[in-house]
């Protein structure tokens, strides 16, 4: 009975969430903003929005979600945590770690493997970062992360109401993570370890490349701890430093159509940089 609530309920769920606090962040970005500038670039948010609910209907006409093959997967006994049938806190997180490691993983892949890096820097082409970056994607980047991240929802077992929360968590943390929003180092230093941070987050939207290619986790820093990836520092201030990628800096980066087209160009010209204004 759950199981079929959290298949029918579980998107809409998200939205909700992800609209509420949207909402919040992007308040708390004015009042309180990093760095300056991004709320005014009218363009990028016209851009970024549309992107957004064009991704949030793909997501909706999605083949299969990964609620849905946990449920599957839970019925037919398959995978580790079902085999083991681990105690409930136990099956918390194991879960919430299995599906930490899968996000971090299936991003790592993004960043590597140079036919998916093609859709995900659709995302680092922004050259800020603040709530509206958030489900800045290309619309296949969607459909390209089931090919990794269905295997391992099989293999690990994932149990769905505790998949469920974590896919809530996340939508709020990855809000955060990307919003211009001054927290206070004292409070950063610490809570970066536990929690992915607009500082920590903001490093990978460097465009100094070895910080793009670092902090790949969207909730939980652990595993980039463990493989080695995590960063807490970068070689610019974060208020003045350069975010985006080199290769291109210009108007280009907020026009709707170039960033779906930008996937099947295979190298992107350089151009003049965007000034800020």
């Amino acid at each position: 009975m759950i199981d079929q609530w959290i298949s029918q309920n579980a998107n809409d769920l998200q939205v909700i969430l992800f609209f509420t606090l949207f909402f919040i962040f992007s308040l708390a970005e004015v009042f309180e903003p990093k760095r300056p500038g991004p709320m005014r670039r009218r363009e990028r948010w016209v851009t970024n929005l549309l992107m957004t609910a064009l991704n949030i209907a793909v997501m909706s006409l999605l083949p299969v979600t990964f609620f849905d093959v946990a449920i599957w997967a839970q019925g037919q006994g398959f995978g580790l945590f079902n085999y083991f049938s681990l105690p409930l806190v136990g099956t918390l997180i194991a879960t919430l770690l299995a599906r930490g490691f899968i996000s971090f993983f299936t991003h790592y892949l993004m960043h590597k493997v140079p036919l998916l890096w093609r859709l995900h820097r659709v995302h680092h082409l922004d050259t800020e970062m603040d709530v509206s970056t958030t489900v800045r994607f290309h619309p296949f980047e969607f459909l390209a992360a089931l090919i990794p991240g269905v295997p391992l929802v099989v293999v690990f077992g994932l149990s769905p109401w505790v998949l469920l929360l974590y896919e809530i968590f996340d939508a709020g943390i990855t809000l955060f993570s990307h919003a211009n929003i001054r927290m206070p180092q004292s409070i950063n230093r610490v809570l970066c370890y536990i929690i992915v941070t607009p500082d920590l987050h903001r490093v990978h939207h460097s465009s100094y490349q070895p910080e793009t290619d670092s902090n790949f986790s969207a909730v939980f820093p652990i595993w980039d701890i463990i493989f080695g990836t995590f960063r807490t520092n970068s070689r610019e201030l974060q208020e003045t430093m350069e975010l985006g990628l080199e290769e291109v800096r210009d108007k280009r980066t907020h026009q709707l159509g170039w960033l779906l087209g930008s996937p099947f160009r295979k190298e992107l010209n350089h151009a003049t940089k965007v000034e800020t204004p």
